[in-house]
């Protein structure tokens, strides 16, 4: 069976595309042979609906009903129906699967041998030992042990049953059966009719995409209300077209030199100055909606991979998964946690999958086609305070950089997660003696394989984000450093301060300041407000890298990095925007107030 292109895969992999293709195909083949007159044809087709046992590809259901299987003592039925799933879905795997199959299947006979000794029904470990207890004998290891269970009072206190007698190991069992079985459809052959259902969606997609571009560029205004079904509007969306002109602004001007004493890394001199005389692009604001999703103040916001969805976290510990287009088919997902986040991130390979970093270090992983949870492996446990997580931008691995204590980073480790392996992969201690290190940001380069850690104190640190090994350092004169970014052409680093100052650092000789200008967001000889000084989470560059987005108090402004000149900005909140983020084409902006603001920019 031929294996489907990326493509495809992807979109098979969603759960929620596939089931709705199914039944929606399945709608198409009722109302075809009703009106063939196909009616024997509709009643057999109906029958083997019914008895659908793949329960239209809906893995937590197949997982219902092996776990069901097993907890009723049905071991004849659960064999039955796993040899079915092996044949019909996990042949088609890679061989490094099998074990993974095989593990799960052990799992499950160990489940109904728990059960059965719950029960207290020994004659059904007995006549299960009778048949297959010469061949686990043969396995020997870890199953020597369980072919005495017929004979042992009070399994669950023995250490070695103890775990398989707990509704964590089941509830633990049950997630990763589900996220397992979701790894399986795209290994199947697709019928050419579901691929004509995608076809379907994505047109009807681009052209709703194509009315709202020309309502656009016809300068339209509307002011629309977002429905629940139920008929309750849950976000005001205030569309706007807004010409703002640049604001005058100092341009890039040739930098002095900056003072260093080490001889070790990158030091300054003298600079050539950048030239400004090319024009460059602006940014300007094409559509500004505000969503009201939480009654407390948001503390993260991220767009996912593909910029469909956002996932937003608040104050009280509820998180939600929405898409800011009102007429997108993506499901909105809410969960109150248990845990606190202390930073998110998406996949950037696999859109379905949210990352979630709690106090404790843990790895939190939301499947958002499945709405299940999942926790991965503790990390560093002597650095519990999480500084930043970035995803890996062409890989499944997740870039965490913490400390010791929250209010410095003079001690940090870097680490490598691997989230297809579950394990961190590479990980690296990192020290500086700056002083004044209270935090760092971090920024990727294009394809993701530098990482630049800009510390508060002006030390910065560009690492091979495979290996985690230092290849450069650039010792700053700048002070409060809160953003770091890479140029277009990757040759320079652009460093933003707590105060607006804008410097451009060049990666190649001896790492001079080439370019330094102030970002006009208030500040009076240097000096802001406590609640307008920027920080971490609220600069971010755009991906073109010629933009620079600052939330200084209640609004984002976008700069252009060239000139220091106000392209545009967004509409205002009722309180300060705590967490900014910038997609291909848009931004967020969430605020203390539970808001999120998404504002869709086109260049000029």
């Amino acid at each position: 069976m031929s294996q489907l292109s990326p493509k495809t895969a992807e979109y098979v992999q969603s759960a929620k595309a596939g089931i709705e293709s199914l039944e929606y195909i399945d709608d198409l083949l009722r109302e075809y042979m009703l009106f063939r007159g196909f009616k024997d044809t509709l009643k057999a087709f109906e029958r083997d609906l019914e008895r659908d046992r793949d329960h239209g590809f809906h893995a937590d259901k197949i997982v219902a009903e092996v776990l069901a299987m097993a907890c009723d003592l049905r071991i004849g039925a659960l064999l039955e129906y796993w040899k079915y799933l092996t044949f019909r879905f996990f042949s088609h795997l890679n061989p490094k699967y099998q074990r993974t199959t095989k593990m799960f299947e052990k799992r499950l006979v160990r489940l109904f041998l728990a059960s059965a000794a719950r029960q207290n029904r020994r004659e059904l470990i007995r006549e299960f030992m009778a048949e297959h207890g010469p061949v686990l004998a043969r396995q020997g290891g870890d199953w020597i042990p369980w072919l005495g269970l017929e004979y042992i009072d009070r399994p669950q206190a023995r250490p070695e049953f103890e775990a398989y007698f707990g509704d964590e190991w089941l509830t633990s069992l049950r997630t990763a059966l589900t996220d397992f079985m979701q790894t399986v459809f795209p290994a199947m052959a697709v019928p050419r009719i579901l691929l004509f259902d995608k076809d379907r969606r994505e047109k009807e997609m681009l052209k709703r995409k194509l009315g709202i571009y020309e309502e656009h560029l016809r300068g339209e205004t509307k002011i629309t209300a977002r429905k629940q079904p139920g008929g309750g509007a849950v976000g005001l969306v205030e569309n706007h077209i807004e010409a703002v002109a640049a604001a005058t602004s100092p341009r890039l001007q040739p930098a002095a030199a900056a003072a260093v004493g080490d001889t070790d890394v990158c030091d300054s001199g003298p600079a050539d100055m950048v030239s400004t005389d090319e024009p460059s692009s602006e940014l300007r604001i094409s559509q500004d909606d505000i969503f009201l999703e939480h009654n407390a103040g948001i503390s993260h916001a991220r767009f996912s991979a593909s910029g469909e969805l956002i996932a937003s976290y608040d104050d009280e510990s509820v998180l939600k998964v929405w898409a800011p287009d009102p007429a997108s088919a993506a499901a909105k997902l809410k969960h109150e946690l248990e845990f606190s986040v202390s930073a998110l991130a998406w996949d950037q390979r696999h859109a379905h999958l949210l990352y979630m970093c709690d106090e404790n270090t843990f790895i939190h992983t939301l499947n958002t086609n499945t709405n299940l949870l999942s926790r991965h492996s503790l990390l560093d446990k002597r650095h519990r305070c999480m500084q930043c997580v970035l995803p890996g931008a062409a890989s499944s691995t997740l870039l965490t950089v913490s400390s010791a204590r929250p209010d410095t980073s003079a001690d940090t480790t870097v680490q490598l997660w691997d989230a297809g392996a579950s394990r961190v992969a590479a990980s690296q201690r990192l020290a500086t003696s700056s002083p004044g290190a209270r935090g760092v940001c971090a920024a990727l380069n294009h394809n993701g394989t530098l990482v630049a850690l800009a510390h508060t104190s002006g030390h910065v640190q560009v690492l091979d984000a495979r290996s985690l090994e230092t290849v450069a350092t650039v010792e700053t004169a700048q002070r409060d450093v809160c953003g770091v970014g890479f140029s277009l052409d990757e040759s320079s680093l652009r460093v933003v301060t707590e105060v607006g100052a804008l410097t451009q650092w060049s990666l190649r000789g001896r790492c001079l300041m080439t370019a330094e200008s102030v970002l006009e967001i208030g500040a009076t000889n240097g000096t802001l407000p406590a609640d307008s000084r920027l920080d971490c989470d609220r600069v971010a560059f755009t991906p073109d890298r010629e933009n620079v987005v600052v939330a200084p108090r209640d609004q984002c402004l976008i700069f252009n990095v060239d000139s220091a000149a106000l392209a545009d900005s967004t509409r205002r909140h009722k309180d300060l925007v705590s967490v900014i983020d910038v997609g291909a084409d848009c931004l967020l902006s969430a605020s203390e107030d539970g808001t999120v603001r998404v504002a869709r920019y086109r260049k000029v």
